[in-house]
């Protein structure tokens, strides 16, 4: 009885204490929030222009909320187990908003908007660079034909297909509009900002100083490129097998828990249905985030 008594004065004294942590820290809470968010939002609004397309504020802010409490709605089903006592709901609440906020760069939440707008700009610029490729063949055949620099950009952008003709293109249109081509083409090179266009920037500014001829340049850097392409090549074959073992490892204890779930699915319920089960699972995928980061790095290996 007095262990009991004990107990539940812990529970309130502990439940009081957070709630005047909260009120008190509310505008605290309140500015970081509303700082956060309009940081995010103001990203998201850029990340969307850099890659032409027309997206409001409202629509991102949109984006992340619908986000955040599909996540914050999935937690609390799968957590439908963490009620009656009040150290449960407690347990409950912390699990769902920690997951709702995207814990180590997990894409779920409020981080799910960053990670694919993340994604989409790296495809984006993975298909820039591949495109350049005959984009500098491109430029050389026209330096050839007797165009200047300008004429030969303009015919890329006439001539060759989105996302290459898009950033060539904004090019052209900071230099009509009064801007010196070598910063409108610094600009080019901090909106991308991949080795190949920093490569092709720099030399294209070098000799429209020193002088010298732009389309032999042009044609080394591409067989330049192309070689490195080759070496990378080789060596995402040479790691795929550590690629492949990783991707299986981690993606192990998932399916042989889908398999569990559809031979006895109250036997592996108790994962999520118990205290005992949830700390298990938070072990699992902390030690699953672990071995996957040492992978990534093992098999990472940079040109």
């Amino acid at each position: 009885m007095l262990f009991m008594i004990l107990y539940l004065v812990s529970v309130a004294a502990m439940a009081g204490a957070g709630f005047m942590f909260v009120i008190g820290s509310h505008d605290w809470f309140a500015r970081k929030l509303r700082e956060n968010t309009t940081e995010y939002v103001a990203w998201m609004v850029t990340m969307f222009d850099r890659m032409f397309l027309t997206v409001t504020a409202r629509q991102c802010v949109i984006m992340i909320a619908s986000s955040t409490l599909l996540t914050g709605v999935l937690m609390f089903w799968l957590t439908g187990s963490l009620n009656g006592a009040i150290w449960k709901w407690v347990l409950r609440f912390i699990i769902i908003g920690t997951i709702m906020y995207g814990p180590w760069k997990l894409p779920i939440g409020w981080t799910l908007p960053r990670k694919v707008l993340n994604m989409m700009w790296t495809r984006r610029v993975r298909q820039f660079d591949e495109q350049m490729l005959d984009g500098l063949t491109f430029l050389s055949n026209s330096m050839k034909s007797g165009l200047s620099l300008l004429q030969a950009i303009d015919m890329i952008v006439q001539e060759l297909p989105n996302p290459l003709s898009q950033e060539w293109a904004l090019v052209m249109s900071q230099q009509k509009l009064g801007v010196r081509i070598d910063e409108a083409l610094s600009n080019l090179e901090r909106r991308i900002g991949s080795e190949d266009i920093q490569i092709i920037i720099t030399s294209i500014t070098i000799l429209r100083e020193s002088g010298g001829n732009l389309a032999e340049v042009f044609d080394t850097i591409a067989y330049t490129v192309r070689e490195r392409r080759k070496v990378e090549g080789k060596i995402e074959a040479m790691t795929a097998q550590g690629v492949m073992q990783g991707i299986i490892i981690i993606l192990m204890p998932i399916v042989l828990g889908l398999i569990l779930w559809m031979i006895d699915p109250f036997l592996i319920s108790r994962l999520w249905t118990t205290v005992i089960g949830w700390i298990m699972l938070i072990i699992m995928f902390l030690l699953q985030f672990a071995g996957g980061w040492m992978i990534m790095k093992i098999v990472n290996i940079e040109v």
